[in-house]
């Protein structure tokens, strides 16, 4: 048994959650619409943006401070349903078949938002998720962000730990993802696999002589 690590954005869907879950707090007004840069970031986050990302989430936290958690988890559920199952690669779903076919277990390790990603993780029945949120206290939604933040080396630091409490290490696990910030959790696995990469990650890909897939067929389509 080993652990099967998926990026979401990208990887296992066609675009960015968080844009559509912040576009959707917006008209909900839950998040000011002074954010709709936020939205915008979300949406160029894996190819262009460099940022401070984790000011990005503190900022949006920040407007969902005090909501319940069943609140936004029924939003999460409507934003899956109309804006993000359909964007899911049926490639990548064969993928985490075979997976657990073999035992192993399939973990998503993503930057985007939690509350996206859980309804991401139960559709494809992935064993659990690491993800990017507030903390929860008392079925609340607190203005501080969870650790561990799941970006670049975070990513790193959580598989790591996951898989130690297994008994494994990461060159004996796999990571499925598409873009250039996630060059040192595809670095420190043994099982690198870039799908539809960026630029820069296909070029490292190349380098290494890591398998680069390409997913391309939408639950959605036709």
């Amino acid at each position: 048994m080993t652990i099967a690590f998926f990026d979401v954005d990208g990887t296992l869907l066609s675009g960015f959650s968080g844009y559509f879950t912040t576009l959707e707090l917006i008209r909900r007004k839950i998040i000011k619409k002074r954010r709709l840069p936020l939205a915008l970031l979300y949406k160029v986050l894996a190819s262009f943006y460099t940022g401070n990302v984790r000011k990005m989430y503190e900022v949006a936290i920040a407007d969902m401070a005090g909501s319940r958690l069943e609140d936004i988890s029924n939003i999460a559920r409507e934003i899956f349903e109309r804006y993000l199952k359909p964007r899911i690669f049926r490639e990548a779903l064969e993928e985490i078949e075979l997976h657990k076919k073999k035992g192993n277990e399939v973990i998503l390790i993503s930057s985007g938002p939690t509350m996206a990603v859980k309804t991401i993780e139960e559709f494809v029945g992935a064993h659990r998720s690491f993800s990017i949120g507030p903390v929860v206290e008392n079925n609340i939604l607190q203005a501080r962000l969870a650790e561990p933040f799941v970006y670049r080396q975070g990513k790193v630091m959580a598989a790591r730990a996951e898989a130690e409490k297994k008994g494994l290490t990461l060159e004996g696990c796999f990571f499925y993802a598409d873009g250039h910030h996630d060059i040192p959790l595809l670095s420190a696995v043994g099982n690198p696999r870039a799908v539809n990469p960026d630029r820069r990650l296909k070029r490292e890909a190349s380098k290494q002589g890591w398998p680069i897939l390409s997913f391309k067929t939408l639950l959605g389509s036709l």
